[in-house]
């Protein structure tokens, strides 16, 4: 055998090598880059504003928003993710649609459906008697619907004096040296008709027989954000505020709560761990499913929209994250920081629908009276 031959037997040995070794390496590059299983997705994945790719879904979203409106039976249109962490439009229904009535597809962007039943705002209205806990989390709602001694805790139950309703003390804020409380229009402001100056009761009226005792002053009505009662509006909060003082409202939830708020808040993401304190449900923890969401919601008054909102769901399965009367709920960070992300106001089945908190404290020009 040849010098040449022996060379020629060598090197298409090494070429077999290395194109073996490239196919190898390939295979093992390819299974890396697949999507992750749920099982395997770790537990703390999530999708901010900040990602290019829920950018991109969200401008999909944005731009078919209205067609998938159009479907009977749809309630509303977010931006959340797959089971293995990829972005997806999220399309928010009263009952299971038929099958084919929504894409699969929309721009190369997987559509999800999620039911939840008729969306309805999370307030108390006429409501008298006790409410159970059905969150499934400690407490009764026994000391969030009584009367608290001054200071009251921020979390148990408020109404405007002229309402026989209840909802939720949200949290208190502060502009410089004078100090208000935050909850829902819909508490506070009796959906646009409040005036200023009336009474804010702790305890809400309708966990007190209805009755108006001028000593359960809390507060006295400042402003309100007008909800403005159209389909195509683009409503970005239900939201007021109550002047009070240091003596009358605290700053921190009762005892089997979360505590104290921070002072700096949250940018809500997909699959951020969230909880709050309400009226009826106390302490609750879940999970931020969309946002970016628009949502129609009916009022007293009439059907209206709600772009750039935040979706919640329960942690727990078979359990809420809001009732009727957790309205006004400051929602925040299921961790020691407990950064505000939102205002929690209306629900849909174990979905709970949540004002971004940002946009709230711009328009009262105020911050969170926190740590």
């Amino acid at each position: 055998m040849t010098c040449c031959t022996m060379n020629r037997n060598h090197l298409k040995s090494l070429y077999i090598i290395t194109v073996a070794v490239l196919l190898f390496l390939s295979g093992c590059s390819e299974q890396a880059d697949m999507p992750l299983s749920p099982e395997s997705l770790p537990s703390q994945t999530r999708l901010s504003k900040d990602n290019p790719g829920l950018r991109r879904a969200m401008e999909v979203q944005e731009r078919n928003s209205e067609r998938l409106f159009a479907q009977r039976g749809v309630i509303g249109v977010g931006t959340g993710m797959t089971a293995d962490g990829a972005p997806a439009m999220i399309v928010f229904t009263e009952e299971a649609l038929p099958p084919g009535q929504l894409p699969h597809m929309i721009e190369g962007l997987p559509v999800i459906q999620r039911i939840g039943g008729p969306v309805e705002i999370s307030g108390k209205p006429g409501s008298t008697g006790k409410n159970k806990n059905t969150s499934g989390t400690t407490g009764t709602t026994a000391g969030r619907t009584e009367r608290i001694p001054r200071p009251v805790p921020i979390g148990v139950s408020t109404s405007n004096s002229y309402d026989c309703g209840a909802g939720t003390i949200g949290v208190r804020v502060r502009s410089n040296d004078a100090y208000y409380v935050l909850s829902c229009n819909h508490i506070f402001a009796r959906l646009n008709a409040g005036g200023s100056g009336e009474l804010i009761l702790q305890p809400g009226r309708s966990d007190n027989s209805c009755v108006t005792t001028l000593s359960d002053e809390i507060a006295r009505l400042t402003d309100l954000e007008s909800i403005s009662y159209s389909m195509y509006a683009a409503n970005l909060m239900d939201a007021a505020i109550a002047s009070t003082t240091v003596a009358n409202v605290g700053n921190s939830t009762p005892p089997d709560g979360y505590g104290m708020p921070s002072s700096n808040t949250a940018q809500a993401t997909v699959g951020m761990e969230v909880q709050k304190y309400g009226r009826t449900t106390g302490l609750t923890r879940g999970r931020v499913v969309a946002i970016n969401c628009t949502v129609i919601v009916p009022y007293p008054a009439g059907a209206t929209r709600f772009v750039d909102q935040i979706v919640v769901e329960p942690i727990r399965k078979n359990k809420s994250f809001v009732e009727g009367g957790d309205s006004g709920s400051l929602v925040v960070t299921d961790d020691s920081n407990a950064h505000p992300i939102g205002l929690a106001f209306a629900k849909s089945g174990d979905l709970a629908y949540v004002n971004p908190i940002d946009p709230i404290l711009q328009r009262f020009n105020v911050q969170i009276d926190g740590k």
